[in-house]
């Protein structure tokens, strides 16, 4: 589901510069599978899949199969736009250092978003 993200961002210049200060690596876990993304100076370096033994990380945004389908749908349901409404409504889990995820937030949830621009 995360094919083709970092062809996505690392193309989209208003991207790279919202996120030029970030560099982070974190999980987005897609049912049991999670995908770790590495994210250096606003580009995406690496996007691997797990499973992971001891891979560190600052953050996880983890979600069912079926919720992170509807995020990524052309227009999301109530409760599913957004990762902090996903959270919030029971359809995701937040966890780890949230300092990076705060620090960037509109540069993360572009960045999960495009591929939702992308269909």
């Amino acid at each position: 589901m995360l094919s083709g993200l970092a062809e996505k961002v690392n193309a989209d210049t208003g991207l790279l510069r919202l996120g030029r200060h970030c560099t982070t690596e974190f999980v987005v876990e897609i049912g049991d599978v999670p995908h770790h993304v590495v994210v250096k100076a606003g580009h995406i370096s690496d996007v691997v899949t797990g499973p992971f033994k001891m891979r560190p990380f600052s953050f996880a945004i983890r979600a069912s199969e079926a919720a992170w389908t509807e995020f990524w749908s052309p227009v999301p349901k109530p409760g599913f736009h957004d990762i902090f409404a996903m959270s919030s409504c029971g359809n995701a889990r937040i966890e780890g250092d949230m300092t990076p995820l705060l620090h960037n937030l509109r540069y993360i949830k572009d960045m999960l978003a495009i591929l939702r621009r992308a269909k």
